[in-house]
């Protein structure tokens, strides 16, 4: 028996990378179908991952799983060569295994998985990672998951039953459940700032887990995530291990002191005793800059920091690796042309884009947006969240010349704005007949010398930043 599974395992390994090399030669990116053809052949192949890896972290949640998986890569990467991860944000469990295949080594220092909310009872069958990292939880693709809560239950359910560590966002009210379990628990999240709201702009879930009554804010940082407490029954925001404070905007990045085990003290819960060993001084402030904008990113810089020093780096070399963080794939991506620069975000749900929004109104050059909204599947075929988002925030953000509406929901978009009330002089419209059809509105926003950001959902990202490296491209081979 043995035998025959290491036979089925080379083959399915062989026949994965084969089908990554014909993907790559005819253009296609290859993230999943080199692992779901590998599964096939071989349905325990997972187990085999987990085997060869020291140390396995899964990053879960609806919003910033990629950029926090990429930015704990860049820290790990900087001492350790042997690492294997979805990098590319293919994150069901065909993504994952394509990462081993493509990359398949006998042992990995690191095993660093993005995970989809859905999957993660399909992951943990196979492996119990060391590390957890839940990002947040918001209503994300309805018709796919459901309601929040509903995914919230089957992470939940699936963490019941492993001994992982978990990090957690402390300033996300979900974190109320997952404070039940039984596992060593890292808390992660922010001290009131400049940024810091007193009301919800997009209406999330915003009730106790407990007792089911409506949670109290001493602030918002952004949806319904920030420091919440519970009249009723007296929870509050668990005490924070990891914390930035006093977060400022410089050169279009962020600045702020991370504490460590010296939050605010009003902000505590006395059943929560977890204190980070690995600082000396247990009063230490470090000032760090993440270079993308995006308040939501600093929670993921801190999702990513409080991993990395639980495992003993030296605070200074994390400092320096995140400060050096250079991120790709559409999340707040910069793509540089002659006469401007070009900022390709991924959005695909009320409070995300919301988010980006916010986010745009601290730039104050003259600038052109560009929203692209797709219902393919892979996008969710039900876009009734763009009536969520906070679109009245684009008539805060200044100097635009133009907002353009494409992909294959143009027309809802198109509404969607009208009914925010922005000036409808300003606002373009090109329908997409099918996903791919996007070169003429980008053509269009690189003719102007303003600015421009181009927000996309899921389909529309890869497609967009592929014209754009084309058209950078050909730019570059003129200037030759």
């Amino acid at each position: 028996m043995f035998l025959i599974n290491r036979l089925l395992l080379n083959l399915a390994i062989s026949a994965g990378k084969i089908s990554f090399i014909i993907l790559q030669i005819i253009g296609r990116t290859g993230t999943a179908m080199p692992g779901k053809i590998a599964i096939k052949i071989f349905p325990d192949i997972l187990k085999e991952v987990s085997k060869r890896c020291d140390k396995t972290i899964v990053i879960t949640g609806t919003n910033g799983k990629t950029t926090t998986n990429n930015l704990t890569n860049h820290i790990l990467g900087g001492k350790y060569d042997n690492l294997v991860s979805n990098l590319k944000g293919a994150n069901m469990i065909q993504g994952v295994v394509t990462s081993f295949v493509v990359n398949n080594k006998n042992s990995y220092d690191y095993g660093i998985f993005e995970v989809d909310e859905g999957s993660i009872p399909k992951i943990i069958h196979f492996f119990s990672p060391d590390y957890v990292i839940l990002t947040n939880f918001f209503r994300d693709q309805l018709d796919r998951y459901g309601e929040v809560e509903h995914v919230i239950d089957l992470v939940y359910d699936t963490l019941k039953t492993i001994d992982s560590t978990l990090i957690l966002n402390a300033d996300d009210p979900s974190t109320i459940q997952f404070n039940k379990l039984h596992n060593k628990k890292i808390y992660y999240g922010f001290n009131k700032n400049q940024f810091s709201k007193i009301d919800c702009s997009v209406t999330e879930s915003i009730f106790c887990k407990n007792c089911d009554h409506r949670l109290s804010y001493k602030f918002i940082s952004y949806g319904n995530v920030g420091d919440y407490y519970c009249d009723n029954c007296g929870f509050k925001r668990p005490k924070i291990d990891y914390c930035a404070d006093s977060i400022v905007i410089k050169d279009n990045s962020y600045e702020f002191l991370l504490k460590i085990n010296n939050c605010d003290e009003n902000n505590h819960n006395d059943d929560n005793n977890n204190i980070n060993d690995n600082i000396n001084d247990l009063n230490s402030e470090y000032k760090f800059i993440f270079r993308y904008m995006g308040i939501y990113n600093i929670y993921n810089c801190l999702a990513a920091i409080s991993l990395c020093l639980h495992e003993n780096f030296d605070i200074s070399y994390v400092k320096n690796q995140v400060e050096n963080f250079d991120y790709r794939l559409g999340r707040m991506e910069t793509i540089k042309f002659p006469n401007k620069d070009v900022v390709l975000v991924l959005s695909k749900n009320p409070i995300g884009l919301s988010e980006v929004f916010n986010s745009f109104s601290y730039d104050e050059e003259p600038k052109s947006i560009m929203f692209l909204i797709n219902d393919t599947p892979a996008d969710g075929r039900d876009i009734s969240w763009i009536w969520d988002a906070d679109f009245e925030q684009v008539n805060n953000i200044k100097n635009i010349n133009y907002f353009y509406c494409s992909g294959t929901r143009a027309d809802e978009a198109v509404l969607r704005l009208k009914y925010s009330n922005f000036n409808t002089d300003k606002i373009k419209k090109y329908v997409s007949k099918e996903v791919s059809d996007v070169k003429v509105p980008i053509r269009d926003i690189l003719d102007e010398d303003a600015k421009s950001y181009i927000i996309g959902t899921f389909t529309a990202v890869p497609i967009v930043r592929k014209v754009l490296l084309k058209e950078q491209s050909k730019y570059k081979n003129i200037k030759k």
